[in-house]
């Protein structure tokens, strides 16, 4: 596990696991060299003229983008040997011309979040600073000019990026420890920023994957092969930090594999993927199994939820997608498998549903897409040159 955990660590940066997100009639993804593009699905074309950079990219993006209003937020990331840059930035979403952008002698790897005017994200060690013993970070920038507003120090990399719900932050650390965070304006902050700490949670184990908060509860996972709901609402300072409540509904769940994909809930249920291609469907109140089943290859990112015709009737299914290749379609009332979206090759990021297609983001830097309801392919792009590859 040690051995394991250290090549987590090393993260050296690999294209082509940025998911695709959609915004207006538009999609946009991070390209395997670390170039946010857009594309047109009613061209099935690049916009050639919107591109950041718009000549090297930035070596790898992990997270997706986010946008707020007219302005798209992202980051990415490259190494040379142990010397690691990265950038953090905001484009118009008209046009991609820079806003402003923050580099950091760092890896960025996950999710970045939005909490009232600031942008947060989290990062693993920062080049330069490694005396004062720190070992990540997690960032709030105002969203206008990118300054930091503040920075609280972690005890180790966060590579799961940052989940917000309401004015609270989680960001969980390779260390093992969760984190929840007050991003609030309080001045009484101001001097100390670990002083918005508002409780650790030290699952024991490392954590790699993003967190997801929903109804006054956090759910994610580790790399010794479990899943956790812990309850944010009755947990405080004063709680053990290594201890779960069955009594406040909390529990933890043996996936048998490391757990890296966020956690997924509809309607009750939580859907937990494992890196040996398993996934579990669990009821979200008390964590008991109400399915399991498996997939060809690893599960890196969450599967998408998405409605696929069958004739006259409408079936919920989940798009997984394998690392070793395709995006599978598995039922979310059994388990069954119902198709396959092919591929041939493998799958990083999370599959995007916009009109009638599922698009997919594949790792040789490919974006493909599909009819989500016979899964037939429609198209097929380089994300890097806008070439053809149907």
């Amino acid at each position: 596990m040690i051995a394991a955990v250290g090549c987590v660590n090393d993260l050296t940066p690999e294209g082509g696991w940025s998911s695709p997100i959609s915004e207006g009639d538009k999609i946009f993804v991070g390209n395997r060299d670390g170039n946010l593009v857009r594309f047109d699905p009613a061209s099935g074309n690049l916009d050639n003229s919107w591109r950041y950079p718009f000549d090297d990219g930035l070596g790898a993006m992990y997270s997706e983008p986010v946008v707020v209003g007219d302005i798209v937020y992202g980051a990415g990331y490259t190494c040379r040997g142990n010397s690691c840059d990265g950038e953090v930035f905001a484009l118009n979403l008209e046009d991609g011309v820079s806003i402003w952008r923050l580099e950091l002698k760092t890896k960025l790897v996950g999710p970045l979040a939005i909490a009232g005017s600031s942008l947060l994200f989290s990062t693993g060690e920062i080049d330069g600073e490694e005396e004062d013993g720190t070992a990540g970070y997690l960032y709030a920038l105002d969203i206008s000019n990118g300054a930091v507003n503040w920075r609280m120090p972690l005890d180790g990399n966060a590579w799961s990026g940052v989940e917000v719900a309401g004015i609270a932050a989680y960001v969980a650390t390779m260390s093992g420890t969760v984190y929840a965070v007050d991003t609030s304006d309080n001045p009484s902050f101001a001097s100390d920023s670990t002083s918005r700490i508002r409780w650790v949670l030290d699952a024991g184990a490392a954590l790699a994957g993003p967190i997801h908060a929903e109804a006054g509860n956090i759910y994610f996972g580790d790399l010794a092969n479990n899943a956790y709901k812990v309850n944010t609402a009755n947990r405080s300072s004063t709680s053990l930090a290594s201890e779960l409540s069955a009594g406040r509904g909390e529990w933890k769940y043996d996936a048998g594999a490391w757990v890296w994909a966020k956690p997924l809930i509809e309607d009750g249920t939580i859907f937990i993927s494992a890196l040996d291609g398993s996934i579990h469907a669990l009821d979200a109140a008390s964590g008991n199994q109400k399915w399991t089943v498996s997939i060809e290859g690893q599960i890196v990112s969450p599967p998408t939820l998405f409605d696929r015709r069958r004739g006259d009737t409408r079936e919920r299914a989940l798009a997984v997608p394998s690392g070793e290749k395709n995006v599978w379609v598995i039922s979310v009332i059994d388990g069954r498998e119902l198709g396959v979206f092919i591929t041939d090759e493998p799958v990083k990021s999370s599959p995007l549903v916009h009109g009638d297609n599922l698009y997919v983001h594949a790792l040789n830097g490919d974006l493909k897409w599909f009819s989500v309801d016979d899964t037939s392919k429609r198209g097929c792009i380089n994300l890097k040159d806008g070439g053809r590859c149907d």
